[in-house]
């Protein structure tokens, strides 16, 4: 067996002290110089911190200067490294406590105030989705205009029955086909002929849509600025087509004359379309009443790639368009 220390054939640890008569506690200063395992080292701990521990291992609570330990009086002034530690330890371990409940708190209105943004988000959604459903019923959101205002229209009269037979005869004479079925919803009628007898080749369409408030229209969000809004879209969408809405770009001139007086605003857009040889002129005439658009679209085959179809007499499409729209808007003033 190798031996090894500052003692050869001494036994290493508690076995290097003489018949282990020397208590484990009674530290360092009580083994004799010539009996330590290392004597050239100085302790670990200091000579006098047992007296700072303020208590010995073998007297069970006894502090060195014979008081108890547990008596408050003659507690020693500065607590052992152990004592310092779990008190550091402890105070550790209520902070993290306390941050931690902290975080719940914070977490806790965090989510209270996400869910109460949450809430107003759907409102002003649905009032906004449900604006153009013809509801008279005022939210109370701001300055908003939320409900009609005087003199703006509800409902429209029916498209199919706003042309007279007349003017239908004069402008498309013959055995006319109306496109089936027609859109007769209240705040929206759409009606559309159709005249197909060699040369002629004509169709007429007429749409009129009543809007209603909406807090996505411009100004006051009024209904009739609803409509103001649509009528500007839709005279830049003849002057500006885009690259994909497959339609050229039109003449677009303004129209007077019609009823309604300063309330009445007209634009006329005129279109030649080109497909594989063939030419149809199409004319639209727009006019917008206070809350109401009117759109009259009259178009021909001038020129067909198959068949004995045209040519458009000039002028006749706006004339027809013209006359069509004024006779419709007439029929909302009235």
């Amino acid at each position: 067996m190798t031996q090894h220390g500052s003692f050869p054939g001494r036994p290493r640890g508690r076995r290097a002290r003489p018949d282990n008569d020397v208590p484990e506690w009674a530290g360092f200063d009580a083994v004799p110089q010539d009996q330590r395992e290392f004597p050239d080292l100085a302790p670990i701990r200091g000579r006098d911190a047992r007296a700072r521990d303020g208590q010995v291992q073998g007297e069970r609570g006894t502090g060195s200067n014979g008081h108890s330990s547990s008596d408050p009086d003659h507690r020693s002034a500065e607590p052992g490294p152990i004592e310092a530690f779990s008190e550091r330890w402890r105070r550790r371990g209520s902070a993290s406590r306390g941050d931690r409940r902290a975080d719940r708190r914070r977490r806790r209105r965090l989510l209270a105030a996400g869910a109460g943004a949450v809430a107003v988000v759907i409102a002003v959604v649905v009032f906004f989705v449900t604006g153009g459903g013809g509801s008279s019923a005022n939210l109370g959101l701001g300055s908003l205009v939320t409900t009609f205002l005087p003199g703006e229209l509800q409902q429209v009269p029916n498209a199919c029955t706003s042309v007279p037979s007349a003017t239908l005869g004069q402008y498309l004479p013959g055995q006319r086909k109306v496109a089936a079925p027609p859109l007769n919803s209240g705040a929206n009628s759409q009606c559309t002929w159709t005249l197909v007898k060699p040369p002629l080749y004509r169709v007429l369409e007429v749409n009129i849509q009543a809007y209603s408030p909406s807090g996505l229209a411009s100004g006051d969000g009024s209904a009739t600025f609803a409509a103001i809004d649509a009528y500007a879209e839709a005279e830049t969408a003849k002057q500006k087509p885009g690259p994909r809405s497959g339609q050229p770009k039109a003449t677009v001139t303004d129209v007077s004359g019609m009823p309604g007086g300063r309330d009445t605003v007209a634009f006329q857009a005129a279109q030649v379309f080109q497909n594989n040889g063939a030419v149809t002129d199409m004319v639209t005439v727009s006019v917008r009443y206070r809350n109401v658009i009117v759109t009259v679209v009259m178009n021909g085959l001038n020129h067909a790639n198959t068949g004995n179809y045209g040519p458009v007499p000039p002028g006749l499409l706006a004339e027809a368009a013209q006359t069509v729209a004024r006779e419709v808007t007439g029929e909302l003033v009235h």
